[in-house]
């Protein structure tokens, strides 16, 4: 008895080709998913910004609804961020005056959560640099930088 006589199968230029479509379509699929687990990486005076951050020298002084700023660094804020936590709850309001080095800043800002007085205030410093390989600038909150008020 012969066995396979009257069957046909894929030939093996066919088999190969389904073969690599399915590798590439893998494959595209992977870096597309991983590429949302890469951050852009942002430049300030040609290295990281990271490293930027480590160099903020910088106090927040607050009487009231009066804040001042003083930037006693070499590195411009753009602005501050600050996040204030009550009973559990957060909020993050924009101080949004830019620092320039070896300045200060002085300005009223409400300075509470539904109308209560925060239990903590941090405020963080927040840069501008260069998106690395782009021609446009975005804006890096230094989140290990902060300063409790």
């Amino acid at each position: 008895m012969k066995r396979g006589v009257g069957k046909h199968g894929l030939s093996p230029v066919i088999a190969s080709m389904l073969m690599i479509l399915l590798v590439l379509v893998l494959a595209s699929m992977i870096f597309l998913w991983s590429r949302g687990f890469i951050a852009e990486q942002i430049e300030k005076f040609g290295g990281p910004i990271e490293d930027v951050c480590e160099k903020i020298n910088f106090e927040v002084y607050r009487d009231g609804s009066r804040v001042e700023v003083v930037n006693r660094g070499n590195v411009d804020i753009r602005h501050l961020d600050i996040k204030m936590f009550k009973d559990g709850d957060s909020k993050i309001s924009k101080f949004d005056l830019a620092i320039d080095a070896g300045k200060s800043v002085e300005s009223h800002m409400t300075l509470e959560i539904d109308g209560q007085t925060p239990d903590k205030i941090i405020a963080y410093p927040a840069l501008i640099g260069n998106v690395k390989e782009a021609s446009s600038n975005s804006v890096f909150t230094c989140l290990d930088s902060g300063v409790v008020i």
